[in-house]
């Protein structure tokens, strides 16, 4: 069976996997599959939440979800927390994922540029310079300041209900 035969949905839908017509979003268009551990909306969503339970479980929520703990029933709910101090951190995780962002798009039109005027060995070059520079003086210091940027958010002692 070919891939395109595989993707039109004949048959019975393989196990863990809903039929193609529950995979659409509204509009009639598919939905993006989601890769690793990306959860919906997480680059504009804001950061996990960190809930670890007093018997030992641990769970990242959305902010505003809330969880019971499968082991002793104890309910988290991180609506508790402030909204101000959620945006606080929120705004401080978009602000720190700009430049390698800005950089892998930057790299990428000079790129784009040297191959359409046919500097083709520019690009060649291009490549590990770009790479050399951003992970030997760029990224530890892009790390170094999120680091500091990141000590001084507030954390939050969440309690059971």
């Amino acid at each position: 069976m070919g891939r395109r035969s595989r993707a039109r949905g004949e048959g019975t839908p393989r196990e863990g996997r809903a039929p193609r017509e529950e995979r659409r979003a509204p509009g009639g268009r598919r939905r993006r599959e989601r890769l690793g551990r990306e959860a919906p909306g997480a680059v504009l969503g804001g950061p996990p939440i960190a809930v670890t339970c007093e018997c030992g479980e641990k769970r990242d929520l959305r902010y505003g979800d809330a969880w019971t703990c499968e082991s002793c029933g104890r309910r988290w709910d991180t609506s508790h927390i402030p909204r101000e101090q959620y945006e606080v951190v929120r705004r401080t995780q978009l602000r720190f994922r700009v430049l390698p962002v800005a950089l892998g798009l930057l790299v990428a039109a000079l790129a784009i540029f040297f191959t359409l005027t046919g500097n083709v060995f520019s690009v060649f070059f291009l490549l590990p310079v770009a790479l050399s520079v951003w992970f030997v003086f760029l990224r530890p210091m892009h790390r170094k300041r999120y680091r500091a940027a990141i000590a001084d958010l507030p954390r939050w002692e969440l309690h059971p209900e």
